[in-house]
């Protein structure tokens, strides 16, 4: 009954999406991220760590970062110590993760389908996962990124800003080391 519950809720959120403007004026509010969060936690947890990245926002790095770009691993984090990137790298190493930093959602999606990623915890701001909504297609099963579905987790950005931005970046450390929920109780949208 759980499950049918939850994708019940999930599917709802997804369906009344393109109203959402409309029912906060009813004051009907959701958090869309923390509703797939939830719905997609049991499956993110189930993949195996070589199957799992953190895909960071270019967003979060430092303003003199001294990163350089590949094209076709995204901007090479140096581990220095501008922004917490770095701290995240390693601890994606120790876990046997893969790690990114993505310059945009359309590399996401191409770096996806190369490193046969199956889930993956990402940040983005509110505007970001609006718009990946309407742009990509989200199923039961996942979000498809070019011909691959990945299983996600999405842990909101502090503000809408293309830089020096901020996320919480101790749930972030938590889902790398305890899975989806991050060893705190509720849901990580933000």
């Amino acid at each position: 009954m759980r499950d049918n519950c939850g994708r019940l809720k999930f599917v709802s959120a997804f369906f009344f999406f393109p109203f959402r403007s409309f029912l906060g004026r009813l004051g009907i509010r959701y958090d869309i991220a923390r509703i797939a969060n939830a719905y997609y936690r049991d499956e993110f947890n189930r993949a195996p760590a070589e199957a799992k990245a953190v895909i960071l926002p270019h967003c979060l790095i430092g303003e003199k970062c001294a990163a350089r770009f590949s094209k076709e691993e995204g901007v090479l984090c140096k581990e220095c110590t501008q922004c917490r990137c770095g701290e995240i790298r390693a601890l994606c190493r120790e876990q046997g993760w893969q790690f990114y930093i993505s310059p945009s959602a359309g590399f996401t999606k191409r770096l996806v389908q190369r490193k046969g990623i199956r889930a993956a915890v990402g940040a983005a701001c509110a505007f970001e996962i609006e718009k990946g909504i309407r742009a990509t297609p989200i199923t039961l099963k996942g979000v498809r990124l070019k011909r691959r579905k990945v299983i996600p987790q999405v842990i909101v950005t502090a503000r809408y800003d293309c830089l020096d931005n901020a996320i919480d970046w101790d749930l972030l450390k938590g889902v790398i080391v305890d899975g989806a929920g991050g060893g705190r109780s509720g849901d990580h949208a933000g």
